[in-house]
C-alpha cells in the first residue's frame, strides 16, 4: 500500500493504492534464505576487491562511493557540466584527470568548454552575446523566490501528496533609478496559504514590468497552480508568468567563473560573483531544513511558545532574504561586467 499522487483534497478516497505483489513475492521466496547465507558469509570475509568505475552506479548508486572513490582533486573531469561517467572515466584513462589537462583538440559541449577556459585561464569567462540576452530584464524589476513544505498527506483544495506547496515569499523591487524595496510574506498557521500568498505577491509585484526568478519554472508552475484553484486572482497572477524571466540560463549559457565547480546553483554563483553577500551566520541554511522549519511553524504553532514562533519566523525570513537580495546584485554585477567590457565603467 502506498500513497496514490493522483490523490486530490478534499477527497481523500483514493490515498492509497493497494498493489498485489503475491506472484512477485512469491517467485523469489524461495531464493531468500541462499541470498541471506551469502550476505552473512560476505560480512564475515575480507574487504571485496572490486575496481571503481560504471558499476558502482549501475543500477544505483552505490552507499560506499564516498569511501571507495578517492576525493577528486579540486576541477576533476568527473565534475564538468553533464559529464557522463563513462566519458569521465575514458578521459581519465586517457591521462586527462583534470580541467587543467584537457588539450583544445578535446571536444566538449559549450559550458563544459566554458569551464575549461575559465579554469585553464584563471579567469571569469563572458560571453559576447550577454548583452542581447539581459536586454529582456526591463525596470523596474521585481525579484521573487518561494519557500514550500511538501505534505504527505494533502491538507488544501487541488493539492496531491508531496506537492510542494509555496507558503513563503520573498520579493525585491528594484525601480528605474537603482533604489530597492523588499516585501516579504510567511504563512503563520495550518490554514491554506496560497489566497494571502498570491495577494500579496500580486501587490509586490504591481509596479514591475520585469518579474525574475532563478530556475523561475519552480514559480511559473506554481503561480499557474494557484490561478487554477483560485480563478478570481487567475488574472493578476497570470499577468506575473507574463511578465517571468530566468536568471539561470542567463548565467549558465554566458558566464563562468572557476569557483562555480561546475554547479549553476546560487548557492555557488552568488559566492563567486557576488563575493560580499554570505550565508554565514543563518539559523536555517539551506532548504531542506527550511521546509521542515516552515511545516513545524504552521502545523505545530500550539506547541511553541511566543518567543519560538517569533524567533522560528524571524529565522526563516532571514533565510529566505538573501535569495532574491542575490538575484538584484547578480543583474547588477552582469551589468557592471558588460560596461567594464565595453570600456564603460
Amino acid at each position: 500500500m502506498h500513497l496514490n499522487r493522483e490523490c486530490a483534497y478534499p477527497d481523500l478516497s483514493n490515498l492509497f493504492l493497494r498493489s498485489n505483489v503475491s506472484d512477485a513475492v512469491r517467485a523469489v521466496e524461495e531464493s531468500v534464505p541462499t541470498w541471506i547465507a551469502e550476505q552473512l558469509d560476505m560480512l564475515e570475509g575480507p574487504l571485496p576487491d572490486v575496481a571503481t568505475g560504471p558499476n558502482c552506479s549501475v543500477p544505483y548508486e552505490c552507499p560506499f562511493m564516498s569511501r571507495c572513490w578517492p576525493s577528486l582533486t579540486p576541477h576533476h573531469v568527473n565534475s564538468l557540466y553533464r559529464m557522463k561517467q563513462q566519458r569521465a572515466l575514458d578521459l581519465d584513462e586517457q591521462g586527462y584527470r583534470t580541467i587543467y589537462e584537457l588539450p583544445e583538440n578535446v571536444p566538449l559541449e559549450a559550458i563544459a568548454d566554458r569551464r575549461r577556459r575559465a579554469v585553464q585561464e584563471n579567469r571569469t569567462i563572458v560571453e559576447p552575446k550577454l548583452a542581447k540576452a539581459l536586454e529582456v530584464f526591463v525596470p523596474p524589476i521585481a525579484f521573487i523566490h518561494f519557500e514550500t513544505v511538501g505534505l504527505a498527506v494533502p491538507v488544501w483544495n487541488g493539492c496531491h501528496p508531496y506537492d510542494n506547496v509555496p507558503v513563503q515569499f520573498s520579493c525585491h523591487v528594484q525601480e528605474d533609478d537603482g533604489s530597492v524595496a523588499h516585501y516579504e510574506w510567511l504563512a503563520e498557521g495550518p490554514e491554506d496559504p496560497r489566497p494571502q500568498l498570491a495577494a500579496s505577491l500580486i501587490k509586490a509585484c504591481a509596479s514591475a514590468r520585469t518579474i525574475v526568478a532563478y530556475n523561475a519554472g519552480f514559480e511559473r508552475q506554481w503561480i499557474e497552480q494557484i490561478a487554477a484553484v483560485f480563478p478570481a486572482l487567475a488574472p493578476q497572477l497570470l499577468s506575473i508568468t507574463a511578465r517571468l524571466a530566468d536568471l539561470l540560463p542567463i548565467v549558465r549559457n554566458h558566464i563562468y567563473h572557476p569557483d562555480f565547480h561546475g554547479s549553476f546553483s546560487l548557492k555557488k554563483v552568488l559566492p563567486a560573483l557576488v563575493p560580499e553577500l554570505s550565508y554565514d551566520g543563518l539559523a536555517i541554511a539551506e532548504g531542506g531544513t527550511a521546509s521542515i522549519e516552515l511545516e513545524r511553524l504552521m502545523f505545530s504553532g500550539d506547541r511553541l511558545n511566543a518567543e519560538a514562533t517569533k524567533q522560528l519566523r524571524s529565522d526563516l525570513l532571514r533565510y529566505s532574504h538573501p535569495d532574491t537580495w542575490g538575484l538584484v546584485k547578480l543583474l547588477d554585477f552582469l551589468r557592471k561586467m558588460l560596461r567594464s567590457l565595453s570600456g564603460f565603467g
